[in-house]
This record gives structure tokens, sequence and C-alpha cells, in this order.
């Protein structure tokens, strides 16, 4: 249950320390007081979005903090968040805190650690459960009547079971799509791809053997100079017999370092060294000897090569930059092909398989709409029973079935029928419910399902809306009740709610130095008597209305 509740620069409120109890708990106050600002702070606490203009004038941060006692009823989901977290409750408390700051950014404390909206909005749904005005207009969606009979029922395992089988439905359709898109793609490109393949083949290119013919083409261009080149200089290593040689020169050098080695044995080392250079030189020189006999020039090999080379730079341009593109484009485009081919039997093992999920699905659509069906019929009997208790003693509610295409909700549509006079036919709530009748359906709704969830702490705002008389006591006992096996707070308008509250809190507005400020506070005895005349008549000093709020809160 919510024990303490801290708001701090939020709106008209300053600063504001309010203690709660179990039971019924009614919040009221003049109109324009500052209640809905207790709902908004404790909005905040379920994960709603952040107003920066919410934050009080001249502050730069607005904090609302809680405390929610446990004990060692801790819901299941709670339960995972904190073993999941390594945290522990402090003497069976949760403590949460959330700070606005006027750049725009706000923090989130569970238990001292920073987290997420998201992790807040998961821990707080099975903290709070606030019903506002929004809620009983949400009430008359189909989308969210439907949700309310899962709760109800709890079918969460057969819709989570039917939306898995969806989901690889979905899938396995989006799959066909795509093939489909792809073969029709390959229809129109498989005559190119196929003359693609075959010129390339034909062609039967190697990779680098551009850059080799490239450098073969320059070599036979340059014929003549490389020609004459060499054999100056094989003549300047080795001349004929009359002439002067560097292989003769060396010889002879060697021949004369031999003789004065002779004399002089130091000189030896160099006679070495020369004779390694002539060996040297006249390797290279028999090397340029053999590579100048066996250089030809053919005109018709220059041909050929310059001919290839042209066919290549044209099927690079046409099929990649490079010769390695072109030959991946040559692989890419036989996939291409392969799947063109094998895609019909691909297509048709793929029907095969969305067959079976359909029949999966339709199985398990039947099967989450039987849960549907049976829980329809108990949710219909509780609250038909609620209904009574609440002045609407002749009122039959039913829940109506449509079937529609799978969706991810399943193949229902339903309505919550109403006839709330005999002799009338029953029509959707949307159409046929006035707000009374509006806010007591709510009540109901929300009556039932606390039976079968684990939130602890129940808010009702505009509960009364369009209401009086012998309904409101009606609606005020039923609050009552609930309030025996959870924490029910109330912010209302009416004297006969209010009445019957455990505690009631006060919100009023005052003016100090030109500033508005939101005060809350319990009233008790002759303050809440009253409040409770000044509910009933506007005036809290009339005595007929102090008469009737003693006896409204003896009752």
């Amino acid at each position: 249950m919510l024990e303490r509740l801290e708001i701090h620069h939020y709106a008209l409120i300053d600063d504001v320390a309010i203690q709660f109890d179990e039971g019924f708990t009614v919040i009221t106050g003049e109109t324009g007081a500052g209640k809905s600002i207790i709902l908004g702070a404790l909005s905040l606490l379920l994960g709603e979005k952040t107003d920066v203009q919410s934050i009080r004038n001249g502050c730069d941060s607005a904090t609302v903090s809680a405390s929610f006692y446990l004990g060692s009823s801790i819901p299941p989901g709670i339960g995972n968040f904190l073993k999941e977290n390594e945290m522990e409750l402090d003497d069976g408390s949760l403590l949460i805190s959330r700070t606005i700051k006027s750049n725009g950014r706000s923090s989130i404390s569970i238990q001292g650690r920073l987290f997420t909206r998201s992790d807040l909005s998961m821990v707080g749904e099975d903290l709070l459960d606030i019903s506002a005005q929004r809620d009983h207009q949400s009430l008359l969606s189909p989308v969210h009547q439907l949700a309310v009979l899962d709760a109800f029922g709890n079918c969460q395992k057969q819709k989570g079971d039917y939306q898995q089988v969806y989901k690889r439905t979905l899938e396995l359709q989006h799959e066909i799509d795509e093939l489909k898109k792809d073969l029709d793609r390959s229809a129109r490109e498989s005559e190119f791809l196929k003359f693609a393949v075959d010129e390339i083949t034909k062609a039967d290119p190697k990779a680098g053997e551009d850059e080799q013919i490239s450098e073969q083409v320059r070599t036979i261009s340059a014929f003549e100079e490389i020609h004459d080149a060499l054999s100056l200089a094989t003549s300047l290593l080795h001349a004929s017999d009359s002439g002067t040689s560097t292989l003769g020169s060396l010889h002879q050098s060697g021949t004369q370092l031999a003789i004065a080695s002779k004399g002089d044995p130091s000189l030896e080392p160099y006679r070495l060294r020369l004779e390694s250079c002539f060996i040297e030189c006249k390797d290279i020189y028999e090397s340029l000897r053999d590579y100048l006999s066996s250089m030809s020039y053919s005109e018709e090999e220059l041909d050929r090569l310059q001919s290839r080379q042209a066919l290549l730079q044209r099927l690079k341009k046409k099929y990649g930059h490079s010769l390695e593109a072109m030959l991946a484009f040559k692989v890419e485009s036989q996939t291409k092909l392969s799947q063109s081919e094998n895609g019909e039997e691909l297509l048709q093992d793929l029907s095969k398989k969305l067959e079976k999920e359909q029949r999966a699905l339709q199985e398990a659509a039947f099967t989450l709409h039987d849960a549907r069906e049976k829980a329809a019929l108990r949710l219909q009997n509780e609250i038909e029973q609620t209904l009574r208790t609440l002045g609407m003693s002749q009122a039959v509610f039913t829940i109506e079935f449509k079937t529609i295409p799978p969706s991810s909700n399943g193949i229902d549509e339903i309505a919550f029928m109403i006839c709330a006079n005999p002799g009338l036919e029953s029509r959707p709530i949307k159409d046929v419910a006035s707000g009374g009748e509006l806010s007591r359906v709510m009540l109901s709704v929300k009556t039932t399902l606390s039976h079968h969830d684990s939130v602890g702490t129940l808010i009702f705002d505009e509960v009364d809306a369009g209401i009086g008389g012998s309904v409101a006591l009606s609606v005020a006992d039923q609050l009552k009740r609930l309030s025996k096996s959870h924490q029910v707070i109330v912010i209302t308008h009416l004297a006969s709610i209010a009445s019957q509250a455990k505690v009631q809190l006060v919100v009023s507005k005052q003016v100090e130095k030109g500033m508005s400020f939101s005060h809350i506070s319990e009233v008790n005895g002759a303050q809440r008597e009253r409040e409770i005349a000044r509910m009933l008549s506007g005036d809290e000093q009339s005595e007929v209305s102090l008469v009737h709020a003693k006896q409204l809160l003896e009752n």
C-alpha cells in the first residue's frame, strides 16, 4: 500500500508530505484547489511523461517521492525486478523518487538506485492502479475492452501462444512476398545475366591477366629501343678481339695484380675482389647475350595482345572496374540465375510452410477465443452482480463477440453491451451509457478485476461523475467494501462518498505574498463536519448542512 507521498516544487505545491493509511481514503477540496495535482504527482510514479511546465515558478526542479509498504506480499513482477537487480526492501517498504529538471531532463530512483522510465512503468503498474476520466473513455474502446477481458480471464498464455504463431506467419508471408519480388526481378534480369555470364565465360579472363598483357605490350612496343640498348651493353662488356672491352680490361687488370701480389702479398685481397667483379660481369654479359639472342619481334603477337587488352577493357567497363570485380559479378550472376531456377521450388516450399502455420494460427486463435468466451461468461456475471449493488438492479451486461481477420490480438473483437432498463435492447455502452452509468460500469470492472490482480492501491478520480442521491450512496458503499481488501483512495466532490471514508484529506489553496500555494491536511471531528457541510451546500457554517454532515458521518 501507499504509505507516504512527498511532493516538492510541483505545480502549486511547494512542500507537502502526506501520510496514507490502509482502507478507504478520500481527497476533497474546492474546485481548483489542487486535487488533480496529487493525481498528477502519483501518475509520475507510474512512468508518465514529465512536463517542465509542472515545475513550480522560481524553482529549478520538482521532486515526487513515495514509500510503498509491501511486507511479505510482494507482487511477482516487483519480486523479479528486485531479484534481477539484487535489491531488497527497506523494512518491507519500496522507495521511489522522481525528479524533473528545468532543462527537460529527469531522474528516477528506486531503492536509491537510478533506473529508466520503462523500469518505473513496470514497477509502478504493480503498485498503483489509477482510474480517471480518461479511463472511463478508454472503456468505450473495443481494444481496451478486450484487454480487460484478457486480464480477467488470465488469457496471457493462450494469447502468448497465439502471438508467437502469428509472428511466424507474418514472417513467412513477408519472406514469400520478397521472394516473389525477387523472382519477378530475376525474370526480367535473367536474359541480361545469361548474356553476361556467357560473354565473360567465353572471354575466360584470369585474375591479373590485364596487368600481364599491359606489361607484354609495353615490352614489344619498345622492342627496337630495348634491342639497341642491349646490343650496346653487351658490346661494351665483351667487344671484338680487336677492341677494348670491360671484361678484357678486368682480365688484364687481374693479371697485373696477380704479378704485383707475388711481390707484395698485401695486394692479394684486391686481386680477389677484382676477380669477383670479373666473374659477376661475365655472368651478366652471358645472361644479356642469351636474352638478346632470344628476342624476336612479332607484329601478329602485338596485335593479338592489343586485341585481348581491348576486350578485357570493354568487359571491365560493362561488368566491373577490375577483372576481380568482373569475375565476382559473374559468380553473383550465376547465383541469381540458379536462385531463379530454384525460386519456384523454394516458393512452393515456403507456401506449404505458410499453410501449416496458418492452420496452427487458426487452432491457436480458436483456443484463445474459447478461453475468452469462458472468461466473458464469468465477467458478465460478476459485473452484473456489482452493478446491482450500485443502483442498477435491472441492468443486463453482456459481452458480444465478432470474428475478424487474424490480428496481433487474435480473431476477436468484443463490445461491452448493456441494457439499463427492462424492455430495451442491449446496445454498446458507448451508445447508451450516461456519465453516471459509465462511472458505475467502470467501478464494476475495477472491482471485478481487483479480485484477480496483485495491485494493492486503487485510486479513483471522478468516479462520482454524473451520479448523486441513492446511487452515490451505493457507490460509496461499494468503495467501502472494496477497501476491505485494497487500499482505496478517491478524489471526490460528493459528501455522500467522502463521509464513508476512514480518512479524509482536504486540499486547499492559499495566496501568500502574491504566490498561490496548495496545502493538504487530514480533517477530523468538527473540521471534517464543516468540510462535509461545505460539500453539501457550499457553506460550511450552514446549520442544516452541519446537521446533515453529522448524520452522514455517523452512518
